[in-house]
């Protein structure tokens, strides 16, 4: 079983989590995660994979944003460049421990993943902010807008107006039945739009293995 630990990291004076699976030495991988909803209707398939990069020898990290997961600051305190901030701040508690990590993001993630300083980037079915605060307002929970979710007006207007920085060395990925160019296509669901959050073995089993295979690349 591979080791799972909870560390913190500094945000706006305050700490907010940061899970780790894997050695804190061993070669890094740092996972950004889609943002509201969706972060919990693949919290599963981050966590599978996770652990199955874990028993290959590496080290991954994700890390609670302000107001979300077990932060205890109130989602409607939290601005769209705290967020930036979280992520910077989270890669960064890193290298002191296992050099510059891979940099994983997945779905909204990748809107927040070019503040880490990383030796690689590789992101899992991008999407633009405006395109997931439609799919937050429309679909939502029973009806609910958001989702339930209570975020700021800042929180709001800096999501609308986000996009993925370019990066380099990027690897993109995204599902079969993804119309939008990549470098790989996977089979599987798109867990996301569920209305439960679930899981795949065979997603993770894929994702697991493309990245441990990016990140040696990146590493070399």
């Amino acid at each position: 079983m591979a080791a799972l630990a909870f560390e913190t990291f500094e945000s706006d004076g305050r700490s907010e989590w940061l899970m780790r699976i894997g050695a804190a030495d061993a070669p890094a991988i740092f996972f950004v995660p889609p943002l509201f909803e969706e972060m919990n209707r693949t919290r599963a398939l981050i966590a599978s994979v996770m652990r199955r990069l874990a028993a290959e020898g590496f080290g991954c990290w994700l890390p609670d944003l302000s107001g979300t997961g077990e932060s205890e600051r109130a989602l409607g305190n939290v601005a769209w460049s705290d967020w930036r901030h979280d992520v910077t701040s989270a890669a960064a508690h890193i290298p002191e421990k296992a050099g510059k990590p891979l940099v994983a993001s997945l779905r909204g993630g990748v809107l927040l993943d070019d503040g880490a300083a990383a030796r690689g980037w590789w992101r899992f079915a991008p999407v633009d902010g405006l395109a997931l605060q439609r799919d937050m307002v429309r679909a939502g929970l029973a009806g609910v807008e958001w989702a339930g979710y209570a975020p700021s007006d800042a929180l709001k207007a800096g999501l609308a107006g986000a996009t993925a920085a370019g990066v380099a060395p990027l690897r993109s990925v995204r599902l079969a039945t993804d119309a939008q160019p990549a470098d790989l296509k996977v089979d599987g669901p798109a867990l996301w739009r569920r209305s439960e959050p679930g899981t795949s073995d065979e997603l993770a089993a894929a994702l697991a293995a493309d990245l441990a295979e990016w990140s040696r690349a990146c590493a070399g």
